[in-house]
């Protein structure tokens, strides 16, 4: 069966649990409840980024692909902001 998904040579070693995330992330993510947030927010960005796993029930995380989809999703949304500003004429200078 061929994989249609981009190959991730990656091992599971290189994957950490949300306790270990948490400080590689904290300069934008300060409280553990705003990375909680981020992630049920973007859950799916994150699977495809391969940055989020679930194994035996437990989310685990790439931190430097982590890291990557979160500006991936931050420019994203900047994008969608800006083109929804412009298109409504609310914005102010």
């Amino acid at each position: 069966m061929q994989n249609t998904t981009t190959t991730h040579p990656n091992t599971l070693d290189d994957y950490v649990d949300f306790r270990e995330l948490l400080p590689q992330v904290a300069q934008t993510f300060p409280t553990e409840q705003s990375l909680k947030w981020f992630i049920r927010q973007h859950r799916n960005e994150l699977v495809k980024a391969a940055a989020l796993i679930v194994l035996t029930g437990r989310l685990r995380f790439h931190p430097q692909r982590f890291k990557e989809a979160a500006v991936v999703i931050g420019s994203n949304l900047a994008r969608r902001e800006t083109l929804g500003c412009l298109r409504d004429l609310r914005c102010e200078a």
